[in-house]
């Protein structure tokens, strides 16, 4: 079973590369699937990978993405996590909507994860944006 400890050190490592090659060859198996509401479903490492990273042509192209974990429940072979995730734009963007350089903006999320020898192999991940008015 993964730890909370080994959870914790993924969310760490997720948010301090840009970078996202070593996060996902250590905590995500080769062939696993990710799911956003917004972005579409990725498979494998190469697509995990472009998706997370922040660089030019990348999922994130603009973006840095930072997860503030909120809840955590490990059962068995299963991962329930509660995100507030905050976005910070180095760029201009048009990630989840158009975004200036500087700007700052928030989501909730929910993120169910299954795994096996303790790399994950699916997450489905549900978010809500939230209205900073």
């Amino acid at each position: 079973m993964i730890s909370e400890e080994h959870f914790k050190q993924y969310v760490d490592e997720f948010n301090s590369d840009a970078d996202k090659s070593d996060a996902v060859d250590r905590f995500y198996a080769p062939d696993a699937v990710f799911r956003n509401p917004f972005k579409g479903e990725f498979r494998g490492r190469d697509a995990l990978v472009n998706f997370f990273n922040s660089g030019k042509g990348s999922g994130h192209e603009g973006i840095r993405e930072i997860l503030h974990l909120k809840n955590l429940l490990i059962v068995e072979d299963r991962v329930a996590a509660q995100f507030d995730i905050e976005w910070r734009c180095l760029a201009d963007t048009n990630y989840l909507g158009p975004r200036k350089k500087g700007d700052v903006f928030w989501g909730r999320c929910a993120a169910f994860y299954s795994y096996t020898d303790q790399k994950f192999n699916y997450v489905d991940l549900y978010l809500n944006l939230v209205d900073q008015t």
